[in-house]
């Protein structure tokens, strides 16, 4: 069987630069030695056209999600495409979504901003509301239940483990399949001095960790939670 893998990268850090999608590859690599079939999809954000979230849920529940909204049920891509010149162009968040379908594994990268994720990957969070309000809203299936989740981060300092954990708690309300604990995230943090600021590229040290063996074992059990994930929270 094939194992379909979506790999969103979420830092606006150039891919080839970025430590986060370094370490994410790392994972991936893993992943597709416990599956000799496997299809990758990368897909890096920043270079999407994103409309940002429009908030419709609080006009009411059923404002996302709305039928009406075009076949993405999203009121963000539709206006977009009905005005692009209201919203910088027709918004590519299908791209996202079609994957999202497509996959049977979705990992999620990031690098640490100020405690917490990329403000381009919220943007995709918030946007990926019309998923689960299809669900609460409308009583419909959950489209992304069952899907096994990878998070992945990396940062210089300052609490990447609970940006890590706070992205599980956050997609296991979407549907995805995640280990009972933390399993499911794979982090990096150069240092927990907050005082020690970065002064180069983290990429090769990350590099460097990988063949390590902690590093090592760290991304082979990474890849072993994902791929038996089967605990469902919604």
């Amino acid at each position: 069987m094939v194992n379909r893998v979506f790999a969103l990268h979420t830092s606006t850090h150039a891919p080839h630069e970025a430590a986060s999608a370094a370490l994410t590859r790392a994972g991936i690599d893993a992943l597709g030695r416990m599956f000799p079939m496997m299809e990758v999809r990368w897909v890096d954000a920043n270079d999407l056209h994103i409309v940002q979230n429009l908030s419709c849920y609080a006009n009411g529940k059923t404002h996302c999600a709305d039928p009406k909204a075009g076949p993405y049920r999203c009121w963000a891509h539709y206006s977009s495409h009905k005005e692009p010149e209201k919203y910088g162009g027709p918004d590519e968040m299908p791209v996202v979504y079609d994957n999202l379908a497509w996959c049977d594994t979705f990992v999620f990268s990031t690098s640490n901003r100020w405690g917490s994720h990329s403000a381009l990957g919220q943007k995709i969070i918030e946007r990926m509301n019309t998923l689960e309000n299809r669900a609460v809203t409308y009583g419909e299936p959950y489209p992304l239940r069952g899907k096994k989740l990878g998070v992945v981060v990396t940062g210089q300092h300052w609490q990447t483990g609970r940006v890590g954990n706070h992205l599980l708690e956050v997609f296991r309300w979407f549907g995805f399949a995640t280990q009972d604990d933390d399993a499911n995230f794979l982090g990096w943090q150069r240092t927990r001095d907050p005082f020690i600021e970065q002064d180069g590229n983290n990429k090769p040290v990350v590099e460097r960790w990988e063949d390590t063996p902690g590093g090592m074992k760290a991304i082979q059990t990474w890849a072993e939670a994902v791929a038996t994930s089967r605990t469902v929270y919604v």
